[in-house]
C-alpha cells in the first residue's frame, strides 16, 4: 500500500499507541494477577516446566492464559478473513472499540484474577494477531522479542557496512520504548492507586477514534488522487 507521507507518519503514531497499550496491558497484569499477558514464550516454557515444579492449579492457569492467548488469534484470524494484506479498514478501528467496551466492562465488574488475566490474555491475543505492515516492516505491538531481534540483525548489517535496512533502526526503536514507556507509566500509576484498566479502557477507545479519522482522511486523500 503506498501512502504519502502525511498519512505514513500518522498511521506509525498509531501503531506506537498501540504498543503502549498492550505494555500497559502487560504490566497491569503482572503487578496485579502475577502472570504476563502480552507474549507466550514465558508462558509456555513454564508449562513445560510446569509438570516437575508447579502445583497442578498453576499449570491450569498457565494453560488457560496459553489457550486464551491462541483463540484470541483466532478471533483475529476470523476478523481479518482475507490473508495478510494490510489496509486501512474498518475491521481494525472496530476491533479496538470491541476491545475497549470489554475492558471497562472488566473494570466495572470485576472478575477472579484468574479470569481477569485470561480476557487481558485473549484481547491482546485479537491485538497481535491483527497483520500491522509499515513500509513493508511487519509490526506486532504486544511482545518484544521479533522486533529486538530484527533491530538487532539491521544493526549488525550496519557493522558490516551494509547500510541497505537502516532505516528501519528509528522505527523498531521507537516501538520498543513506546512498549517501555507503557509498562513503566502503568508501574508508576499503579503505585499511586490509580485506576489503570479505565485508563487502558479509554487509550483503546481514543486509538479507535483516531484510526477512523485517520482511515477516513486517507481514503478522502486517494478519491482525490493524491494518492
Amino acid at each position: 500500500m503506498i501512502i504519502m507521507k502525511e498519512i505514513d507518519n500518522k498511521l506509525f503514531l498509531w501503531i506506537a499507541f498501540l504498543s503502549i497499550l498492550a505494555g500497559a496491558t502487560n504490566i497491569f497484569s503482572i503487578v496485579e494477577f502475577s502472570f504476563t499477558v502480552g507474549h507466550i514464550t514465558g508462558t509456555l516454557t513454564k508449562l513445560s516446566a510446569g509438570f516437575s515444579f508447579f502445583e497442578p492449579l498453576f499449570l491450569k492457569h498457565l494453560f488457560g492464559i496459553l489457550l486464551s492467548f491462541f483463540f484470541g488469534a483466532v478471533v483475529s484470524g476470523i476478523i481479518l478473513g482475507n490473508g495478510r494484506e494490510f489496509e486501512l479498514k474498518k475491521r481494525y478501528g472496530d476491533t479496538l472499540f470491541i476491545i475497549a467496551f470489554f475492558l471497562k466492562v472488566i473494570d466495572i465488574y470485576p472478575q477472579s484474577k484468574f479470569i481477569s488475566a485470561m480476557l487481558l490474555t485473549f484481547f491482546l491475543g485479537v491485538q497481535n494477531g491483527l497483520f500491522i505492515r509499515y513500509r513493508g516492516i511487519v509490526m506486532r505491538t504486544t511482545h518484544m522479542s521479533g522486533l529486538v531481534t530484527d533491530l538487532g540483525v539491521a544493526v549488525g548489517y550496519c557493522l558490516r557496512g551494509n547500510f541497505e535496512i537502516s532505516w528501519k533502526i528509528k522505527y523498531y526503536l521507537l516501538i520498543i520504548l513506546s512498549f517501555a514507556f507503557g509498562g513503566g507509566a502503568t508501574a508508576m500509576a499503579i503505585e499511586h492507586k490509580i485506576d489503570v484498566i479505565d485508563f487502558i479502557s479509554l487509550g483503546y477507545f481514543f486509538n479507535g477514534l483516531y484510526y477512523f479519522w485517520l482511515r477516513d482522511r486517507y481514503y478522502k486523500l486517494k478519491n482525490k488522487k493524491i494518492i
